[in-house]
């Protein structure tokens, strides 16, 4: 297998909604359904910058569970977030990047990756796309 070039991570990026940590798990629920193609929801501050990941499929399981759906709806999303992503600076190689995705635990392995540029962010991206 071969990994994208360094200069490629800029062009592999795309975009995923983001809410605040505030927002409840409804209303995120709601974010979820707008953008149905996303597999994530970036959490982040108010200046942009990436707080916390919530992996689509995984939240939307932890919606539909048996667990009290009125109190899950009230919760604010950052009690469900993943509070530490994998968060790469757009500058980063592809391949490092790459071997970085693949030392996180099992079943976060293909969890999206943040791509900041000066600390803000600029995109996400699957680490599959890593390869080509």
């Amino acid at each position: 297998m071969t990994t994208a070039s360094t200069t490629d991570l800029s062009a592999i990026i795309r975009q995923a909604p983001a809410v605040l940590p505030s927002l409840t798990c409804r209303e995120t629920l709601r974010v979820l359904f707008q953008h149905p193609e996303s597999k994530c929801i970036v959490v982040r501050s108010s200046s942009n910058e990436p707080v916390g990941l919530i992996m689509c499929e995984r939240f939307f399981l932890k919606a539909t569970g048996r667990m009290g759906m009125d109190r899950f709806y009230h919760e604010p999303v950052s009690q469900l977030m993943n509070r530490k992503p994998l968060v790469a600076d757009i500058s980063t190689s592809a391949e490092l990047l790459w071997a970085e995705a693949m030392q996180r635990p099992e079943p976060m392995r293909n969890d999206c990756i943040i791509v900041t540029d000066q600390g803000r962010i600029a995109g996400i991206l699957h680490p599959a796309e890593l390869l080509h």
